[in-house]
């Protein structure tokens, strides 16, 4: 019986206390992309909006790449709206991506409810049929793995979205230095 108690509480231990699968990756950290800090990106009805943490301007970058500043058109060259369409796509690109995560982030935390509640009801057969802590231990290995896997592919697709904010943040760069209007804006 103590041996079953034991087996119980160890895997009731490793329910409620084992860290979220992936949860030693690295973190983005704003900072390291100067050009991005301090802003909130969004896209309305098409349109990227832009806004700094102050609220001082707001820049918009419609779908047919025109760039407005506090609502006012700039005129831009073929040039200057090249790097806008890259700067819009690459940012769409950047919020699909990252929605993309978010919902496999979901389907990982429901996978580890429904391992939770398979290793409960596991535990409970321990103590009524021919199964032992070591079926208990295997029945865990088994969804540990499924869940392990799907956080290496969130983790492979984070790095991926790491690399492509780094190229929104060159894109940016090159943005502000192409734009007079934008390169006068504070914070931008």
């Amino acid at each position: 019986m103590i041996r079953k108690a034991a087996a119980a509480a160890a895997v009731m231990a490793f329910v409620l206390a084992a860290p979220a699968p992936g949860a030693q990756g690295r973190a983005v950290r704003s900072h390291e992309y100067p050009g991005l800090a301090d802003k909130d990106f969004d896209f309305e009805d098409g349109v990227l909006v832009i806004e700094p943490d102050g609220d001082d301007w707001i820049v918009e970058i419609t779908a047919s790449y025109e760039l407005r500043i506090d609502g006012e058109r700039i005129t831009t060259g073929r040039g200057q709206r090249s790097l806008l369409r890259r700067y819009y796509r690459q940012a769409e690109e950047i919020e699909d991506l990252a929605d993309e995560i978010g919902r496999d982030g979901a389907e990982i935390g429901i996978e580890g409810a429904k391992a939770g509640a398979r290793a409960i009801a596991q535990v409970a057969r321990l103590l009524l049929e021919e199964y032992d802590a070591d079926d208990l231990d295997l029945d865990i290995d088994v969804d540990s793995r499924e869940i392990e896997r799907m956080a290496k592919r969130i983790e492979r697709k984070a790095d991926r979205l790491e690399s492509m904010v780094e190229d929104l943040d060159a894109i940016h760069r090159r943005l502000r230095r192409s734009i007079p209007e934008l390169d006068g804006l504070r914070g931008f």
